[in-house]
């Protein structure tokens, strides 16, 4: 164990551990405490380093030393240690370092390539004009269930080759998993984790045998093919995996980004008087819901070998959680960080990774952001926020809100 500590007088939010009471809603005075202290810091409780700042970060992430075999470090809790071993028996790319990383994206990317998600923005507008006409004819409407979780989920469900109509299962698989990685190991949560994911590994399975027997145009139907093909391409254990990677992030990250981005535009109504004006802002104002309230807060590597970094020693084996939040708000990075500026020059963000890690579905996100955004206020100039407070759910690292009520009367 490491014995670099953090100074006392610094309290040190470790995500992966507890989240204290009211910090969920706005963790980024505390993250900036911890930033101003230090650019790494050592979490004793959750026997892990802490990176706050956005060149180490960028630095970690850009740097093959580090991994991404975190199943080598042990969670300190020893239910949560049992559970993690239990939800990782097949590795996805999110767990794999190359070369089986790398022969696996590459399989995988096909799905994600410029030219398919050019290819679906006409269907994500209709997806997103159809939702809003049903939204809209009501005085007040949850944007979150009516309309930032049923775009992205039908996106990935029709590229995956899953019913689009069992979208609520999903959600309730994909919350319940989430949650399952939250701080302090209750057993119930743990338990609840556990079963969703078995119930999505059962469904997705059978996906799969139906695919070996009557394929379609489908992300799935391909792997299958590859799988069939040659065992050491795609095992069927990795197919699975992967399958059940693609459709949680595919979607739980940018309903995030949708419904986060519509929440502080509407706090912000110079920013959103500026959208309005000139909608050619559309893609900056995304880079900056990225930087300023990212919907992913947590991205982990492991160091392969001992080194220096951020005036810290790194040993082998040591786990190294960046806090994305901290980081995209770095002053040494963006100036006036706290300030969400739609129409800030070129906003500096790691909230879709770097390096050969980068977020395989980053293009897809962005697409599916710009165009709900793009929509929802063309045909809802005048959206503004009910009286009904904004909660956001756990768990800390994947930051979106539970509802967001809206209204345009």
């Amino acid at each position: 164990m490491n014995t670099t500590i953090a100074k006392p007088e610094i309290e040190i939010l470790d995500p992966l551990m507890r989240i204290p009471e009211g910090v969920l809603g706005n963790p980024y005075p505390r993250l900036a405490n911890m930033r101003e202290h230090a650019p790494i810091l050592w979490s004793p409780e959750g026997n892990q380093w802490l990176v706050t700042r956005f060149d180490e970060a960028n630095s970690i992430l850009r740097n093959n030393k580090f991994g991404k075999r975190l199943d080598k470090w042990r969670h300190p809790n020893f239910l949560m240690r049992g559970a993690i071993k239990y939800m990782r028996p097949g590795q996805n790319i999110l767990l794999q370092d190359p070369p089986d990383h790398t022969r696996i994206r590459s399989l995988v990317n096909t799905a994600f390539t410029p030219k398919v998600i050019h290819q679906l923005e006409e269907h994500i507008t209709e997806i997103a004009d159809g939702l809003l006409a049903k939204m809209l004819r009501k005085n007040s409407s949850d944007l979150i269930s009516e309309f930032a979780f049923i775009i992205p989920v039908t996106v990935i469900a029709e590229l995956l080759g899953v019913p689009a109509s069992d979208r609520e299962q999903f959600k309730a698989w994909s919350r319940k998993i989430t949650m399952g990685a939250a701080g302090g190991g209750c057993p119930m949560r743990i338990f609840d984790s556990i079963l969703a994911m078995q119930g999505l590994r059962s469904y997705l399975s059978a996906t799969i045998d139906r695919k070996k027997k009557s394929p379609g145009n489908d992300l799935i139907s391909t792997l299958v093919e590859i799988q069939a093909e040659s065992n050491d391409r795609l095992s069927k254990s990795e197919l699975l995996a992967n399958a059940v990677l693609i459709l949680i992030a595919g979607h739980e990250t940018t309903v995030n980004l949708i419904g986060n981005g519509t929440y502080n535009l509407l706090k912000s109504p110079d920013q959103k008087k500026a959208l309005l004006h000139n909608p050619d802002l559309i893609n900056g104002t995304v880079e900056e819901i990225l930087r300023y309230d990212p919907p992913v807060q947590v991205v982990r590597r492991l160091a392969n070998e001992p080194m220096e970094i951020g005036g810290v020693h790194i040993k082998p084996d040591d786990a190294l959680t960046i806090l994305v939040g901290a980081c995209n708000r770095d002053p040494r990075a963006n100036p006036d960080p706290d300030r969400f500026d739609i129409t800030r020059e070129k906003p500096k963000h790691i909230s879709f990774g770097a390096g050969i890690h980068y977020c395989l579905g980053a293009e897809l996100a962005r697409t599916e952001a710009r165009i709900a955004l793009h929509q929802l206020f063309d045909a809802a100039p005048d959206l503004r926020l009910d009286d009904t407070p904004a909660l956001y759910k756990g768990p800390f690292a994947l930051r979106g809100l539970q509802q967001l009520m809206v209204t345009t009367r």
